[in-house]
């Protein structure tokens, strides 16, 4: 290039006018494109793993974020299972489930049969785990609306209570701001205990690899290989349109219905009271509660009483999770004090109103009390919406030769918080075990027992007509009766 050539495009690039690309025609599309590629990554972000974390050096050598720390009363209370269990510990997917026996000779008396155990003992993981939490997801991709609450502000409702006697357990809830900002606190303090009590007992299988601050932290489910968040409050302020440094499981999740969204002035229906999602921040309180169902399997669940004191100041369902229920769709019982929770069990308000009222007034914050319950079902479906008998006497041969009889239990626990408002919460939690009669309880070290076996039958023959109705013995009493003597006779002669 001669040195006129140069002078020609140096003239030449002076005198090209610059304003023809900064005219709208120009800038606007080049400030979209910009932004769309920001708007991408930011997005693309959200996908990506937490900077630094290598998952699975985790499970083999699990390390905790630096800065947060469990609540004091977990860390002072919990012992992680592997120092507790030291030779004798056993991942979780090689732990047998335990078997409870709920079980006793003789007349059975319906009692509240409440004992206070160490809080290490909250939950627990079995092999059972994994393939229970993805039953429970699955169940709620049909059942969501009637097996998840939480207050809303559309459902506020205030007023001076119905207080006559005749009509004081039937009354209308009323609910008041007040108690929509308690069911946000109460669920963010369970939440927290939850989070802090895993990583104490189980910090081989739950490590928190983003300590809270800027963001809503994360703790890391080693077993399910997901992210949640650690710090419930701040998650609750997050809106659903905001871009997430995390990939949170259960973060605008598509299992939480559309329909909640919608017709927001209808809060009854020919069920109870409907759960309804009006905001951002009950749509988050809902994800917590999912996310605690996918880090636990017990189904939990929240009671607290309303500012009004309606009911005689009894603890009324306002939030959690049921989904496992057994004979009754769970919904019917959202916003009903206890009383009416426990409507259709036999005797109660005559022999454990007045005893659970109280129990659940006297509970003392972070001690945990515990109860086993069992029955026996045709069927093995962890949910049952309607009871799944019609007081029909099957035969073995009914039941394919005993095959389709289950021993159902649950593991209840009960556990207060202190919240911030000064007000307090109590969890109830359920855990549910489902062994199928032949093929895993008949052959369960514990329960094959033939002592063991002797008591099941002579509790069952020893269950009064009115308890024995309630829980469908005469559909499945019979069959397993005849099960238990034909097991007995080829005990004998071996």
């Amino acid at each position: 290039m001669t040195e006129s050539d140069t002078r020609d495009e140096i003239a030449m690039m002076d005198s090209f006018d610059l304003t023809v690309l900064l005219r709208k025609q120009f800038t606007a599309p080049i400030l979209l494109w910009v932004l769309w590629l920001l708007y991408k990554d930011l997005k693309g972000s959200k996908k990506k793993p937490i900077a630094g974390l290598d998952e699975k050096s985790y499970e083999s050598s699990p390390r905790q974020s630096e800065g947060w720390q469990p609540i004091k009363p977990m860390q002072e209370q919990v012992i992680s299972i592997q120092s507790e269990e030291k030779e004798n510990y056993r991942a979780w997917d090689e732990t047998e489930p335990y078997p409870y026996k709920p079980f006793k000779p003789g007349e059975h008396r319906l009692t509240m049969g409440v004992t206070t155990i160490p809080l290490t003992y909250w939950f627990v993981l079995d092999k059972t785990y994994r393939d229970r939490i993805e039953k429970k997801w699955d169940i709620l991709r049909t059942e969501y609306e009637d097996q998840v609450y939480h207050l809303d502000p559309a459902m506020i409702r205030d007023g001076a209570p119905e207080n006559e006697p005749e009509s004081l357990m039937n009354a209308r809830v009323t609910i008041s701001e007040e108690d929509v900002e308690h069911a946000n606190e109460a669920l963010c303090e369970l939440y927290t205990n939850v989070v802090s009590y895993l990583v104490c007992r189980f910090p081989q299988y739950f490590q928190i690899v983003l300590s809270p601050g800027e963001t809503a932290g994360a703790v890391f489910n080693s077993i399910l290989r997901e992210y949640h968040p650690v710090d419930a409050v701040h998650y609750m302020s997050l809106t659903s349109g905001e871009p997430q440094c995390v990939d949170y499981r259960c973060f605008n999740t598509d299992i939480i219905p559309d329909k909640l969204a919608k017709d927001l002035d209808v809060l009854e229906d020919d069920i109870g009271y409907r759960v309804v999602i009006s905001c951002d921040k009950t749509r988050r309180a809902h994800e917590l509660i999912l996310s605690m169902a996918r880090m636990v399997e017990d189904d939990l669940i929240l009671l607290s009483p309303n500012t009004a004191k309606q009911y005689n100041g009894e603890y009324i369902l306002h939030s959690g999770l049921f989904a496992f229920a057994a004979g009754f769709n769970p919904r019917n019982r959202f916003l009903k004090p206890l009383t009416l929770i426990h409507g259709p069990v036999p005797e109660y308000k005559r022999d454990l109103k007045s005893q659970m009222n109280k129990f659940f007034d006297k509970l003392r914050p972070h001690t945990l009390a515990n109860r086993v319950n069992y029955t026996f079902q045709n069927h093995d479906n962890l949910y049952v919406k309607r009871k799944f008998t019609d007081s029909r006497a099957r035969t073995v041969e009914e039941l394919h030769g005993g095959k389709d009889l289950h021993y159902r239990s649950e593991r209840q626990t009960l556990i207060k918080f202190d919240t911030p408002d000064g007000r307090n919460v109590t969890v109830f939690g359920v855990r549910t075990y489902l062994w199928n009669f032949q093929d895993e309880f008949l052959v369960n070290n514990f329960y094959s027992q033939p002592a063991i076996v002797e008591e099941l039958r002579q509790a069952i023959t020893g269950m009064n007509d009115i308890l024995g109705k309630y829980k469908g013995r005469p559909e499945w009493g019979p069959p397993l009766i005849n099960i238990i003597e034909h097991n007995r006779k080829l005990n004998m002669a071996h």
